[in-house]
């Protein structure tokens, strides 16, 4: 069973994540041309690193609810770990190796370099290669450094796998254990910002966000599921309000302010989202999106930023949230008065629609190559935009940083569709496939036994 509403949250994690990235790059690209224009994406955006919650908590969730039937002990347990690192590594490796070969050229073999000393924080070349391609804790981030989340995905992947072996009644008082072990050993110290180790890596809080997911998942499978449509609508609200004020970039935000500010929030729309697939009630996806893109539309509006005043981030945080409430109510509103009076006209409504589901669940398969590729996408893009943006005559469109907005908005449409092309095409004719291959050979591996017919 698909569940449509989850994927499209993916989608929305990794357009957070390259809308961030994005930002990031056009802002060091108006200031390679020596300019101060402030950067055409902002707004909530400068939070889009919240992305990455979003995907454990939904991480967390698939993992309860894909295993929700299958028996438990190690072959079952052998299953799902082959399934979810033939998922990743493939993929990974693919996107890595591209970035590797893009080091190579660019700074040599010797791992001598600038270049390399500064990527692999003094660490010698292979060792630190090596690493990054099988995703083992270490100092630096792994060559293509969105991979440090997959980090933690194998890591979770490794301790549910463990799960599954005991049984399944078990599993909830396994869960409050793991919340247990996580939270002690975090309040003890041993946690960091960034998880360089492995026992830093099994108690950041952000794991916290992958256990939550899966009791969200657990909720679900048993069948407790309570006002989903309400409670889309109040986690949409939320994780607006959280992405408009957060302004902290402190080392207790990328611990325990990631999970209180943007875990608890995706937690609730997940559940809320999967008890609205369970129900096939996808209607009210369309009121949360009205509120989140007027939310994100005004917040983008007020020119805001983390630079601001407390109070007017938090002014404008209300306002926009406030605003975006409005137009849910709105909106919800007209189509009850559809439902009660013109139910076929509300019903004709669905063939507009539909394809935009469609079209958002298509993003949401994609979510994968889309987050591991945006970064070299959008980094090569601003380097011919660099490039170009030399000469005079080209310079209103390709100089970052040039006065008015035209050279803005072709570097950010131009770098949205490139990714999403790219991340197409990946998913089309590399990840698809193999998924399909290693889909095959796991059930020839992990083959149920049949029951044999008793003698006559």
């Amino acid at each position: 069973m698909k569940l449509q509403s989850i994927q499209v949250l993916r989608g929305v994690a990794a357009l957070l994540v390259v809308f961030f990235h994005a930002r990031a790059l056009e802002m060091k690209g108006i200031a390679a041309n020596g300019l101060t224009e402030q950067p055409l994406i902002g707004g909530l955006f400068m939070n889009g690193f919240a992305g990455v919650d979003l995907f454990f908590v939904i991480s967390g969730f698939i993992m309860v609810f894909v295993t929700r039937d299958d028996l438990n002990g190690l072959k079952p347990a052998a299953s799902f770990l082959f399934a979810r690192v033939t998922r990743i590594y493939p993929v990974w490796w693919a996107f890595a190796g591209c970035m590797t070969i893009y080091m190579l050229a660019a700074h040599g073999v010797s791992g001598q370099s600038e270049g390399w000393q500064k990527a692999a924080f003094g660490h010698p070349m292979v060792p630190y290669l090596v690493k990054s391609f099988l995703l083992v804790p270490q100092e630096p981030f792994p060559v293509l450094n969105v991979g440090w989340t997959l980090i933690h995905e194998v890591y979770f992947y490794l301790v549910f796998a463990l799960f599954l072996v005991m049984p399944r009644k078990w599993l909830p008082i396994l869960l409050a254990v793991w919340i247990i072990v996580i939270t002690a050993g975090a309040l003890m110290g041993f946690s960091r910002p960034t998880a360089m180790a492995w026992v830093s890596l099994a108690v950041h809080p952000m794991t916290l966000e992958f256990v939550l997911g899966a009791i969200a998942g657990l909720a679900v499978t048993k069948g407790l599921i309570w006002r989903s449509g309400i409670l889309t609508q109040v986690a949409t609200l939320w994780l607006m309000a959280a992405l408009c004020y957060e302004a902290s970039a402190n080392d207790f935000l990328l611990q325990w302010g990631r999970v209180i500010w943007f875990g608890l929030p995706c937690v609730l729309l997940v559940y809320g989202c999967a008890g609205l697939d369970m129900a096939k009630r996808h209607a009210w996806l369309i009121p949360a999106l009205i509120g989140m893109l007027v939310t994100l539309s005004l917040y983008q509006l007020t020119g805001v930023d983390r630079t601001s005043p407390d109070a007017a981030r938090r002014d404008a945080t209300i306002l926009t949230v406030a605003v975006g409430a409005i137009a849910m109510a709105i909106v919800i509103w007209f189509g009850w008065l559809l439902g009660q009076g013109a139910p076929e006209r509300l019903r004709q409504t669905r063939s507009f629609f539909k394809p935009l589901l469609d079209g958002a669940v298509q993003v949401g398969d994609w979510s994968f190559a889309l987050y591991l590729c945006h970064l070299i996408v959008l980094s090569a893009l601003r380097n011919v935009f660099e490039l170009l943006g030399q000469s005079d005559s080209l310079a209103p469109i390709f100089r970052l940083g040039h006065p008015g907005v035209l050279d803005n908005v072709v570097f950010v449409v131009t770098g949205m569709v490139l990714t999403l092309v790219t991340s197409w095409m990946s998913y089309r004719f590399y990840e698809q496939p193999l998924t399909i291959l290693f889909g095959r050979l796991r059930k020839a591996l992990f083959r149920r036994d049949q029951p044999q017919p008793a003698p006559a």
